[in-house]
């Protein structure tokens, strides 16, 4: 996560509530990604 937000990445708080994280997320950096879960939408982005 660290190395995502360094490049500027950004993650919507909601996404990051306890109860959330197992859900679909959306993440952006220079564009919107998505996942299943906030790991899947992070490795998306960084890939």
């Amino acid at each position: 996560m660290a190395i995502f937000l360094k490049r500027g990445g950004r993650i919507n708080k909601y996404y990051l509530q306890g109860w959330n994280k197992g859900r679909h997320t959306l993440v952006y950096l220079n564009g919107w990604f998505g996942g299943g879960n906030l790991r899947e939408a992070l490795q998306k982005a960084l890939s």
